[in-house]
């Protein structure tokens, strides 16, 4: 809670700053800006990925950005990633209360300090952060197979041929 109170800090008093991003940048608004490029990039896609594929770390990060643009589609893929986080469920059931519009009596300070986070976050101006789709499950066997052989090639012939491997292989589009 401390640092999210010191991000609504910062952000209060150097509010004139943040509306001149990306031109003018200041080094204690970064976090800031980082959350808004990944709040412009949140999408149901990225929340799946991040509450299936990335242990915990990625449910935390899922429950946050989410907080931060609740949006009703995200809400399956958070209460299915539960279990994953059994330390962090209070900030998905954050999440989740900020996506239905509830008022949680446990965590209103977060509440308070997320909305106004929100509010910070929409008046930077988007700068969304383009994201390549990671391979699906059914591709991922398929793509270890394939670094072996690019392994190999490298062995054998040298970074040209380690190249034309990843060039044809099912890696390209991944690089």
């Amino acid at each position: 809670m401390s640092y999210w109170s010191s991000l609504c800090t910062d952000a209060r008093e150097l509010a004139s700053v943040l509306h001149d991003y990306p031109r003018v940048r200041y080094a204690p608004l970064e976090p800031l800006y980082l959350c808004a490029r990944a709040v412009a990039s949140l999408d149901v896609h990225l929340v799946e990925d991040l509450s299936t594929h990335w242990t915990w770390k990625g449910v935390v990060c899922a429950a946050f950005l989410c907080s931060l643009k609740p949006e009703k589609q995200y809400r399956t893929h958070l209460l299915s990633a539960r279990d994953h986080a059994p330390h962090s469920q209070w900030l998905i059931d954050l999440a989740i209360g900020e996506i239905d519009g509830s008022a949680i009596t446990a965590y209103e300070p977060h509440q308070e300090c997320l909305r106004e986070l929100r509010a910070v976050i929409e008046g930077i101006p988007t700068q969304r952060v383009p994201l390549r789709p990671g391979p699906k499950k059914g591709e991922l066997s398929l793509l270890s197979s394939t670094a072996k052989s690019i392994t190999k090639a490298y062995k054998v012939g040298g970074v040209s041929a380690a190249r034309s491997a990843i060039d044809e292989s099912p890696w390209k589009p991944f690089l």
